[in-house]
């Protein structure tokens, strides 16, 4: 039995939506057994409190050492790679939804931070980075004589 995607008829607009929509369907899914590289961005929590900026991100089945987390003027960039599954070659693929490939997010600070003092952590397949922010130094007035 084959799996088909649900799309909801909607009015018809043209005789050509049907053909469309088959089009659209025989076209935008990988058939069985064929493996089409997808790109992913994992999705982040982002949290401030009043003395840290702190992230979020479940990476669940990464190694520690396929992550890499860079800040560099004001924006903190993670990139990483999950490693390809070897699939053999007589087996049949049914269907392959997993991520998989290079990934990278990068996120403008809204405010200044330590970038001396990053701290990530990676635990149980989640990604903790916390940033230290910097209190801004009040510039002092100052009264120049006029001659």
């Amino acid at each position: 039995m084959n799996l088909i995607k649900y799309v909801p008829r909607r009015v018809r607009l043209s005789p050509f939506d049907d053909m469309n929509r088959l089009f659209n369907l025989m076209y935008s899914f990988p058939t069985a057994g064929e493996l089409v590289p997808r790109s992913w961005t994992p999705a982040f929590d982002i949290r401030e409190t009043e003395n840290q900026l702190i992230f979020d991100s479940a990476l669940p089945g990464m190694n520690k050492k396929d992550i890499e987390v860079t800040i560099h003027d004001g924006v903190l960039t993670v990139t990483g790679e999950f490693e390809d599954r070897e699939i053999k070659e007589d087996d049949q693929v049914h269907s392959a939804e997993l991520r998989r490939g290079k990934f990278s997010r990068s996120f403008a600070l809204p405010t200044e931070v330590d970038e001396a003092k990053v701290d990530a952590l990676y635990k149980n397949g989640i990604l903790t980075i916390t940033l230290n922010k910097v209190t801004p130094i009040e510039e002092q007035k100052r009264r120049i004589s006029v001659k």
